[in-house]
């Protein structure tokens, strides 16, 4: 292969070039010792590897390219499909345990992380001091009542007496009836001197007196009137204190049963700071219930967010799992930016304004039959990486969900 080289680079110069190489090639062939001469040959074959090396960096650079060319298309395949992100995180529903009432605690009936159903008692306080107020309450309500009654008995004897008083009116009216007409007839006999001044003197008092009492049994009759009204005024009054003090009764109860804290869903305990002997008030924290359904809270970049859609499957990784694969899908979208929910949301009107590019949660539930040997393992607050495929086409969802899809 070397001869042939040889020959095609001598065929390629001037025939007297050639000429001349040739005779010092012999010239050097014969009159160079043999080591310089296998120098020479050395120093040739070290000449033509240096040519062939060149060539096989190029084949291997080729290579590489091809293999990064291969993966690099792959990528772009996968991320013009897809929208990742390692800003997100499990998370659940956590119940935060606080009493309602001032008390001590009597019992604690739970341990640091165990499960727990929704009703099941968790703490006791002491509750003497509150039955006292509910037995002091129910007394109240007592005494209310029999103030009712008592009003109510004065009602219906201020009733009788205005009948009383309406039945002395109707005889005094008879009677005044009466003796008015005499009073006429005898006016009239003694202009006709029928009957004596003295006779006449006789009918004009019994009218006067006729008239007195027909008033005053009118009055008695409006006094008696008035009597009812006061009296039932007052059935009324005792009425709203039976009211109150019931209400007063039924606040005890609820204390007298706030004395045992229950818990408000099934999950499990967690945080627990609470010790027997503590005194504890209205929302100091006792322990936690961290509720078993667990999702994923994803926070997109806003430039992700125009392909992605309620109910399109879902690829998580998790950090604690790093050799299990889950799925599921997008459950639902936050309808605004984190910065919006802030406690102190940016006032972009004032000052200078720098862009930053916002992100939006997005809930990703998990797929139950992904979870494998990993189910009632995975707690809130993991670090994981979701990729939603913005391309596949999305599962059903409930109407109240796709709403979100519309805005």
């Amino acid at each position: 292969m070397n001869a042939s080289n040889n020959r095609m680079t001598r065929e390629d110069k001037p025939p007297v070039s050639a000429h001349i190489e040739v005779a010092e090639e012999e010239a050097k062939h014969h009159f160079t010792p043999d080591g310089a001469q296998d120098q020479q040959k050395e120093d040739k074959k070290s000449k033509r590897n240096k040519r062939r090396l060149p060539i096989k960096w190029i084949l291997i650079a080729l290579v590489v390219l091809l293999i990064a060319g291969f993966f690099g298309f792959r990528y772009w395949q996968y991320a013009s499909t897809h929208e990742s992100t390692d800003d997100a995180y499990t998370t659940n529903h956590l119940h935060q345990i606080s009493p309602r009432i001032n008390g001590t605690v009597q019992r604690v009936l739970v341990d640091d992380n165990v499960r727990v159903k929704a009703g099941q008692v968790l703490v006791e306080l002491d509750p003497r001091d509150f039955e006292v107020s509910l037995a002091q309450a129910q007394a109240n309500l007592s005494a209310a009542q029999a103030a009712v009654a008592q009003s109510e008995a004065q009602l219906e004897v201020a009733k009788a007496n205005v009948g009383q008083a309406q039945a002395n009116q109707a005889s005094a009216q008879a009677n005044a009836d009466n003796v008015n007409a005499d009073q006429k007839r005898n006016t009239e006999l003694l202009k006709k001197r029928v009957i004596s001044p003295q006779d006449m003197d006789h009918a004009n008092e019994a009218a006067r007196s006729g008239n007195a009492s027909l008033a005053a049994a009118k009055k008695q009759v409006a006094g008696n009137e008035a009597q009812v009204a006061l009296a039932s005024a007052q059935v009324k009054a005792g009425q709203a204190q039976v009211q109150q003090a019931q209400e007063a009764v039924d606040q005890a109860k609820l204390n007298v049963s706030y004395t045992k804290i229950v818990s408000p869903a099934d999950g499990q305990v967690g945080q627990r700071t609470v010790e027997s002997g503590n005194r504890v008030q209205p929302g100091q924290a006792l322990m936690a219930i961290s509720e078993p359904d667990v999702w994923v809270l994803a926070n997109l970049k806003e430039t992700q967010m125009e392909k992605v859609r309620v109910g399109q499957p879902v690829a998580i990784r998790i950090d604690s799992f790093p050799h299990q694969n889950f799925s599921g899908w997008v459950d639902s979208v936050q309808p605004g930016s984190g910065a919006t929910y802030a406690l102190l949301p940016p006032d972009n009107a004032t000052g200078n304004f720098i862009k930053i590019v916002q992100r939006v949660p997005v809930k990703v539930v998990f797929d139950p039959g992904s979870l494998g040997e990993a189910a009632g393992r995975i707690v809130p607050g993991l670090s994981c990486e979701p990729s939603i495929a913005v391309t596949a086409p999305a599962r059903q969802m409930p109407e109240n969900k796709l709403a979100d899809t519309k805005r």
